[in-house]
């Protein structure tokens, strides 16, 4: 009699143990997706470096627009790129990849035969840079891609690196550029993105971002990142640009474009976890009939 209430009472509780594990699974079906953690990053690129580093200083902006324009034509042809890895990341960029845009150009060297330059307000990144020729844009031609390589455990979430790129002509294009801007240098705002729609090279307005710069990141842990473009940008003061040089009394502001996007980090979902609710469960019903039996 006594082991037949023991065992009536060993039912129940299993029974009671079962109903709440898949009452707990229930549960986790019918509540929303658990909410995910994102690895993000934003590209800034500007003429000048310290606008990147003082990018909503008035005092600041009065004295960056004051140069001549044949400085302004060189600062335009090598910009600086800010690249931040959003404190919300989890993981460390550990590369930085952007295509050229309008394949008739190129990246050329910036000091030496490196790409990039370090910049002097990001100091103590180990930087190392190579190109990629022949790389498919989004209109499908080939163009080139640069990658810089983020030493030291990459870029880590919070931080920022400010670099410097160069723009060059391809030789196929030179005669052609040659003789409608003569010794002058592109202007990334021409290659990489076309301002106010405008295809300086071609004449033509279209808005279109099919012959404009992507960029992308690798997170590691987290792989590659998706692709970002560089959207064309209504600017004003867009008159001046390559051979197209304001005199000194005109006003041509010193802006920041930018573009960026997000990674989805995979968290254990809530059913995952209810299912290891469900185990220990089991574990706990195995260990109370060992119990019973013993």
């Amino acid at each position: 009699m006594i082991g037949t209430a023991m065992k009536t009472l060993g039912t129940r509780r299993n029974a009671t143990v079962l109903a709440s594990a898949f009452f707990a699974l229930l549960l986790a079906m019918l509540a929303p997706p658990a909410a995910q953690a994102q690895n993000s990053w934003t590209v800034s690129i500007s003429e000048k470096e310290l606008k990147l580093e003082n990018p909503v200083d008035m005092m600041w902006d009065k004295w960056l627009m004051w140069d001549i324009g044949y400085q302004r034509m060189m600062c335009r042809n090598a910009p600086y790129i800010e690249l931040l890895n959003e404190a919300t990341s989890t993981s460390p960029i550990t590369e930085f990849h952007l295509t050229i845009g309008d394949n008739r150009f190129d990246f050329g060297s910036v000091e030496g035969t490196d790409l990039v330059m370090l910049g002097s307000t990001t100091p103590g990144f180990n930087l190392t840079s190579n190109k990629v020729n022949g790389v498919v844009n989004t209109d499908g031609d080939l163009g080139d891609e640069l990658v810089v390589n983020i030493g030291n455990g990459g870029l880590l979430p919070g931080q920022l690196v400010r670099f410097k790129i160069k723009l060059d002509v391809d030789p196929a294009f030179a005669a052609q550029y040659a003789a409608s801007f003569g010794a002058s240098l592109p202007d990334f705002r021409t290659v990489l993105f076309d301002m106010n729609g405008l295809n300086v090279y071609d004449g033509v307005v279209n808005s279109s971002p099919d012959d404009n710069a992507q960029t992308f990141v690798k997170f590691n842990p987290g792989g590659q990142s998706g692709k970002a473009v560089f959207e064309d940008e209504t600017v004003a003061a867009g008159q001046y640009y390559n051979s197209n040089l304001r005199e000194y009394k005109a006003m041509d502001p010193v802006l920041i474009f930018q573009t960026g996007g997000g990674q989805q980090v995979p968290e254990p979902c809530s059913i995952g976890l209810a299912m290891l609710g469900l185990s220990a469960a089991l574990m706990v019903r195995r260990s109370r009939r060992s119990a019973i039996v013993g």
